[in-house]
């Protein structure tokens, strides 16, 4: 049911309400009753639904102004972060020069940042090295980054056998 078929069965109604006042006849009187039954139970039904698609239209409404809050906060926080890329050539955000002294120098995982998260990389524990640059990986995404050159190792002096 639409709202147009709602004001036609309220006018239905209303006119089925002035033959009962009007007539004298029980017949006419008592199929006019039934009718206004009818009518009534559609209005009723009709209701339910506008209500219920009233309550959906809320719901989407409070969804989409606490998603609208989330995106405002983090442009907030976003414009405190620059685009770096690392001497293992990834690219990562990091903070910016001039923002807060006191907030310790981090990277955080580009991709996650496209998506509006802020997630810091962490030094990785499955791949430690790759091509010669330490890697840090992201915790939420699991994306791998080479950050900074590895210092060579020392070289390791092993002794030569001697037959005997």
């Amino acid at each position: 049911m639409d709202v147009l078929s709602g004001i036609t069965a309220a006018k239905q109604a209303y006119d089925l309400l002035k033959t009962i006042k009007e007539t004298r006849d029980d017949a006419v009187i008592a199929k006019a009753i039934g009718d206004l039954h009818k009518r009534i139970t559609d209005l009723q039904m009709l209701n339910a639904e506008l209500s219920g698609l009233y309550q959906a239209e809320k719901e989407i409404a409070m969804k989409l102004r606490d998603e609208n809050r989330k995106i405002k906060m983090f442009v907030v926080q976003a414009e405190n972060y620059e685009l770096h890329t690392t001497e293992g050539g990834s690219v990562v955000y990091r903070p910016k020069s001039h923002s807060d002294p006191s907030i310790q120098q981090h990277n955080l995982c580009a991709h996650c940042f496209g998506e509006h998260k802020i997630s810091i990389l962490q030094p990785s524990t499955v791949t430690i090295k790759s091509n010669g640059f330490f890697v840090h990986s992201c915790p939420r995404c699991k994306n791998e980054y080479r950050m900074y050159r590895a210092p060579d190792p020392k070289p390791v002096y092993v002794p030569t056998l001697t037959n005997y």
